[in-house]
């Protein structure tokens, strides 16, 4: 039976940043339909301005997470996204929200995290990318640590209504 427009949504909705994850390893078909969902993720003028980095490397992961971005530290893999220019940003955000969405359709947990400071510049010696480079955002990707999840206490902050969300013709 194939999926229902309310199913489309109800998976939408559902997606949630884990940001603790347990050893497991993520599976290679996961990481590649990750990939390749990113690779098809719309770009203005399709310029495609980002590459990946695919880290899942512990040591470099822990390096991540010592420049700011925390939740690399115990995913399975991290994905730096490397754009050409500071520009890019919101085509940027659009590459990271389709991957955490290829990510939640295999089941796995994910968030985004950012490069504090001078972690940019460290990743980027570390891990050979070019100097005129950005690379900011981390995709972190795991199995869901479900016993550190139940420890987290809830936000506090509730989604807004719809009717202080949305603004039908005026503001």
């Amino acid at each position: 039976m194939s999926p229902t427009s309310e199913d489309r949504i109800r998976f939408l909705r559902r997606l949630r940043a884990t940001k603790q994850f347990t050893s497991e390893p993520v599976s290679e078909q996961a990481i590649q339909d990750i990939l390749e969902v990113g690779r098809w993720s719309g770009s203005g003028a399709n310029r495609q301005p980002w590459e990946v980095v695919v880290i899942r490397d512990p040591e470099v992961k822990q390096k991540l997470a010592e420049w700011g971005a925390n939740p690399a530290a115990t995913a399975a893999v991290a994905f730096l996204t490397v754009s050409q220019s500071d520009n890019n940003a919101f085509d940027e955000g659009r590459l990271a929200e389709r991957m955490l969405l290829a990510a939640s359709a295999h089941g796995l947990g994910s968030t985004v995290a950012t490069l504090k400071n001078e972690g940019p510049t460290l990743a980027k010696q570390l891990l050979g990318i070019p100097e005129e480079r950005r690379a900011i955002f981390t995709v972190n990707v795991g199995h869901r640590d479900q016993a550190a999840r139940a420890a987290h206490q809830p936000n506090p902050q509730p989604r807004k209504p719809m009717e202080q969300f949305a603004h039908w013709d005026r503001f």
